[in-house]
């Protein structure tokens, strides 16, 4: 996979398919591998219509790409301007965004942020919870929670509570991301540790919510634990040009279950 210089890290990423371009943004525990059958339909297109450009990157801290040296702690900003330095070296902008879980929050900061760079957005699952007052009390009890999984069994006992969906701010839903697709974050637990507070510390710009110049649509599917589900709603309440879209995913995220569907949704954003 090539590699491209961004704010002092290598970024990994990897491209397939001709047209407007999609950039596919992982989640928390992941690397750009869960975006492969999403960046293969993307290229091939839905049901034989022309594809579009799929490029999928390991972000700082996953996969092949690095992190600076006593990496700790990240934001969603920093995130950002990751993809950001991405679309622009790339040549890529507008645009499409694609991204779940923090991915799918990256990809909103941006399209807020930078809209000259994003055609739109494609939001699986985004764990906004500044909009849910309920999920306050939720969020400490998730900090005790992993206190207590690192004092009782280190690292390793943090990562597996994560990983199991006992979160249930923090990690919603993590339990239905396949072993194959999260092995790294038990090898090199240290990307998780740095982006587990990225979230709830994003700075939302409430005003822009309602001032975005982007279409979005923010997926949920079957499976989407209830606290996500209220999130996407919320948002989609809040978020100019946003759309709920439910999708026919069974077990998973829908991502993983329903990649051709997602994918004729990027594409359809793409093409604008």
């Amino acid at each position: 996979m090539p590699t491209l210089e961004a704010r002092g890290v290598e970024l990994s990423w990897s491209e397939r398919g001709r047209g407007e371009a999609v950039l596919l943004i992982h989640e928390t525990a992941t690397t750009s591998a869960a975006w492969e059958p999403v960046a293969a339909a993307v290229a091939d297109g839905p049901q034989g219509a022309p594809g579009a450009r799929a490029i999928a990157y390991d972000r700082r801290g996953w996969g092949a790409s690095t992190a600076p040296v006593g990496y700790q702690r990240t934001t969603v900003e920093e995130q950002s301007e990751d993809a950001a330095a991405l679309v622009e070296a790339l040549e890529l902008g507008p645009a499409a965004l694609c991204g779940a879980g923090l991915g799918a929050v990256i990809a909103l900061d941006l399209l807020l942020r930078r809209p000259e760079l994003v055609a739109g957005a494609v939001l699986v699952e985004p764990p906004v919870l500044a909009l849910l007052p309920e999920a306050t009390a939720a969020l400490s009890e998730d900090r005790a929670e992993l206190e207590a999984a690192v004092r009782d069994r280190g690292g390793e006992g943090a990562v597996s509570l994560y990983l199991s969906g006992g979160l249930r701010a923090l990690g919603p839903g993590c339990e239905r991301l396949p072993d194959g697709l999260t092995a790294e974050a038990r090898q090199r637990p240290a990307g998780l540790f740095a982006e587990l507070g990225a979230g709830p510390a994003w700075g939302m710009p409430l005003r822009r919510l309602g001032e975005a110049r982007g279409p979005a649509l923010i997926l949920t599917g079957a499976s989407t634990p209830p606290l996500l589900r209220e999130a996407a709603g919320a948002l989609a309440a809040r978020l100019r040009g946003a759309e709920a879209v439910q999708v026919d995913a069974g077990a998973g995220p829908p991502h993983l279950d329903s990649p051709e569907r997602v994918a004729a949704l990027a594409i359809g954003l793409a093409g604008r």
